[in-house]
């Protein structure tokens, strides 16, 4: 006698559908995945720039008892850009170097160091660029007015989204890695802005960091894209401000480096502290010079404008560039 089994096997339909579904399920879960983890970047960007602007104002309210008074000043914002000077000690006969750091050391330029080879400082000063020889971006950061108010903490100054674009365009691998994400208004390069803050109304309208951009506008979105030249990666958002010379590296724009649904957000640090989340403007609004237009109206503590279309004109009533 012969059996038959019972037994039945999917057919193809049945097999497509099931492969369908596992599909479905797994972009959904990837998709789910994406988002968890730019938002868990976005969160450790804004932690970072909260404790970037608390270090600030610590900084500020803090007497520096234990250094020099020529290189940290009691009672004033850390500066954005390392300043020095040289002046004849008739006592010593020779010249005297000074050095104050900025918030990270040491952020010339153009050129090399200012300093003759014979003196100490020539081998203590380091570019400020966030990414390349460990040793000198390292020495920028341990080295800048904030790092022991940071809890010498390397991880504050990094945005993963900048760091994962950095590595999808080749910039900041394993012998160049990428330490810093953020930038410092040009407006507290001077001692006369990180001095008195109320010249410029409301501190919290006055933006005190911003990331380095990992996106460009292009058509009508954005497209991955660092810089890697010297004056676009130091410690200092370069932008006009009020009543001050041109920015000699040209203009500069905030970072929009997180994405919200559909739209691209920079994160900022303001001088009273808090941080937001600033919306780039729709498509039709989307171009370099708006993008230029609101980054300067942020760097001179200007009330932002609901409407782009008036970002440019307000930043014609508000700044006013000295030609000479």
């Amino acid at each position: 006698m012969t059996f038959r089994s019972k037994a039945k096997g999917f057919t193809l339909v049945e097999l497509l559908v099931v492969i369908s579904i596992l599909g479905i399920l797994a972009a959904a879960l990837t998709t789910q995945m994406g988002n968890a983890r730019e938002a868990a970047r976005a969160v450790k960007c804004k932690t970072n720039l909260k404790n970037l602007a608390q270090a600030a104002l610590s900084y500020a309210t803090d007497e520096h008892d234990d250094t020099d008074s020529t290189e940290y000043w009691d009672r004033q914002m850390p500066l954005a850009k390392s300043c020095e000077t040289r002046f004849f000690d008739r006592a010593l006969k020779q010249a005297v170097y000074k050095h104050r750091p900025g918030w990270v050391s040491w952020t010339w330029s153009s050129g090399g160091s200012p300093w003759p080879s014979s003196t100490p400082q020539a081998s203590a000063m380091k570019a400020a660029s966030y990414h390349g020889d460990p040793s000198v971006t390292y020495h920028s950061l341990s080295n800048g007015a904030l790092w022991k108010y940071t809890g010498a903490d390397l991880d504050t100054y990094v945005c993963e989204a900048h760091r994962k674009v950095c590595r999808s365009k080749g910039v900041g691998g394993v012998r160049s890695p990428v330490r810093r994400s953020y930038v410092m208004n040009r407006y507290f390069e001077a001692d006369r802005a990180v001095s008195d803050l109320s010249a410029r109304g409301n501190a919290g309208a006055l933006l005190l960091f911003a990331e380095l951009p990992a996106y460009k506008a292009q058509g009508s979105g954005f497209t991955e894209s660092v810089s890697t030249e010297k004056d676009a990666s130091d410690g200092v958002l370069d932008v006009p401000i009020n009543g001050w010379k041109p920015p000699s590296s040209g203009k500069e724009i905030i970072g929009f480096n997180h994405r919200v649904a559909k739209r691209r957000v920079a994160h900022v640090a303001f001088a009273d502290g808090h941080v937001e989340g600033i919306v780039a403007p729709e498509k039709k609004n989307l171009t370099t010079s708006k993008l230029e237009d609101l980054t300067c109206l942020l760097c001179n503590g200007v009330d932002l404008p609901a409407d782009p279309g008036e970002w440019a004109s307000a930043r014609n009533d508000h700044v006013k560039e000295k030609t000479k």
